[in-house]
């Protein structure tokens, strides 16, 4: 059995991870507004506009599922979606 060429199998490997990074970024776009209601609704609510114990649930879950990198994902997920402190 012989290994394509690396010339012939990188294109296609990049367009698949080109499209994986298009649906992530849009994945983050839906999380990013559905954060942004649970905020109004936690604020009209008289409740804070942030949740800790529920962010350290997320880091914990990304932790758990991608090892120490997990978390530094997790925390850039979460610093998008819900804004600036």
């Amino acid at each position: 059995m012989t290994v394509p060429a690396s010339d012939d199998v990188i294109p296609g490997l990049r367009d698949q991870i080109d499209e994986l990074d298009a649906q992530i970024i849009e994945l983050v776009t839906r999380r990013a507004e559905l954060s942004r209601q649970v905020q109004e609704h936690r604020l009209a609510r008289g409740g804070m506009r942030l949740e800790l114990g529920r962010e350290r649930t997320i880091l914990q879950t990304y932790a758990q599922a991608l090892g120490a990198p997990g978390t530094s994902l997790a925390d850039a997920v979460l610093r998008t979606c819900r804004g600036s402190l």
